[in-house]
């Protein structure tokens, strides 16, 4: 996994240059014309509701000398147009412990390709550049998601760059809501969402619709895997069999956490170990793990699959 520490660093591009990477030899999908009709019609969205992204896609084209049409392109239909993860999330409260957790579930073959970042009041961590798909900020908000089979894309904000514009400006799980609740949303996916106060929450959203289930009290355990599970999300969810085991790993995380009295930090590990089972002939595996221990405003990032690898500190 990359780091990239860009409370240091004059831009991303520079970094990017220096390190000699061709961010354009790293796209995973053809650059075909739909998409960069896609992007067209849902680049006025962006400049009406997240323009701080738009001039920065602009600098790093200009930086590395791209068109940033192209750079528009990859970014605005990513998980819009082809779903972009395989993932399982995990946000549970109990008497003492407050905790979200989340599995990144990729290729093998994009694995050194994946990155960690950390900005001046957040981090993350990516599959891509730019959109970010877990992650903590300074406010003690922390947020995860995972990809679902688009339904019926539209043009509007998606699910990486959503979240990212949630750590740029949601302090709490409340705030994070209602922004949710104000964009438009290009594609389908699941929000997992925590805060220093130990609320709560799990968000499934598509272009068409919007449920949630939240807690800021008791004992609950909220768990994602690519997969609508909330009834009003039904009419918006499409079966596909490849699904990298969705109902396994929530059966697996479900089955863990059900047999402890209390979550704690080796049960999150021992969960999120549950759900990173998989055969690396297929060219599948949890390529990255993180666990946010909201109560102690830290967060732990294991770089690889959790079964093999161990979890270390993350700083802001």
């Amino acid at each position: 996994m990359r780091h990239f520490d860009l409370r240091n660093t004059f831009s991303l591009a520079d970094e990017i240059k220096r390190r000699g990477i061709d961010i354009l030899g790293e796209i995973p999908f053809p650059l075909t014309q739909d998409r960069f009709d896609f992007a067209s019609s849902c680049l006025p969205l962006y400049e009406k509701h997240y323009p701080q992204i738009i001039m920065e896609i602009q600098n790093l084209a200009k930086g590395l000398n791209i068109d940033e049409k192209i750079l528009f392109a990859l970014f605005f239909s990513m998980y819009a147009i082809v779903p972009g993860a395989h993932c399982s999330c995990i946000a549970v409260r109990d008497k003492e412990n407050v905790f979200l957790g989340r599995n990144s579930d990729f290729y093998i073959q994009m694995k050194d390709m994946n990155s960690h970042f950390i900005y001046d009041d957040y981090y993350g961590n990516s599959t891509a550049f730019l959109e970010l798909e877990d992650g903590r900020n300074k406010a003690g908000f922390a947020i995860g998601f995972t990809s679902v089979f688009p339904h019926n894309p539209k043009p509007g904000l998606n699910s990486g760059l959503i979240l990212r514009l949630l750590l740029e400006k949601a302090d709490s799980v409340k705030s994070a809501i209602e922004i949710l609740e104000s964009i438009p949303i290009a594609s389908s996916q699941t929000y997992m969402l925590a805060d220093k106060s130990g609320h709560i929450a799990y968000v499934e959203c598509s272009p068409e619709h919007m449920e949630t289930a939240e807690y800021k009290d008791g004992r609950h355990c909220l768990i994602s895997t690519n997969r609508f599970i909330l009834p009003g999300m039904q009419p918006y969810s499409i079966a596909i069999d490849d699904d990298w085991n969705a109902v396994a790993r929530h059966e697996a995380i479900e089955t863990v956490l059900s047999e402890h009295s209390e979550w704690n930090l080796s049960v999150m590990k021992e969960a999120l170990v549950s759900a990173s089972s998989y055969d690396t002939a297929t060219g599948h595996d949890t390529v990255w793990s993180v666990i946010e221990d909201m109560n102690a405003g830290q967060g732990y990032l294991c770089e690889g699959n959790p079964s093999e690898n161990s979890y270390s500190k993350t700083e802001l």
